[in-house]
């Protein structure tokens, strides 16, 4: 239970960090966050990350969200839904990488 909700805390202050400062927040919110836990929780860096970025485009207006995926995934020859998974694979890997490394440098 404790680690759900610190993924969820964690989920949330990037989340706020992307909306007021833009994508930048995610590798420094996440490397803070691996240099106090390590990095072997960098995982849950990741996660966080993907539910954040997640979390926000679910506040987006489906229509035009959908308008503008189509007609981006067309420039790189890919489905709508799919250019919106990669956007989500990247705050993954993302968070996950920044912890990882702000981790490996604590020691």
């Amino acid at each position: 239970m404790r680690v759900v909700t610190e993924a969820l805390v964690l989920a949330l202050v990037l989340a706020a960090g992307t909306w007021m400062g833009g994508w930048w927040a995610v590798p420094m919110g996440a490397a803070v966050w691996g240099l106090f836990r390590g990095p072997h929780r960098a995982w849950m860096a990741g996660l966080a990350a993907g539910l954040a970025w997640g979390g926000l485009l679910l506040t987006l207006p489906i229509g035009p969200l959908y308008r503008v995926a189509g007609r981006l995934g067309a420039v790189f020859s890919l489905p709508g839904p799919a250019l919106l998974g990669l956007a989500l694979l990247y705050a993954v890997l993302l968070g996950w990488s920044a912890a990882r490394l702000a981790g490996a440098l604590q020691r």
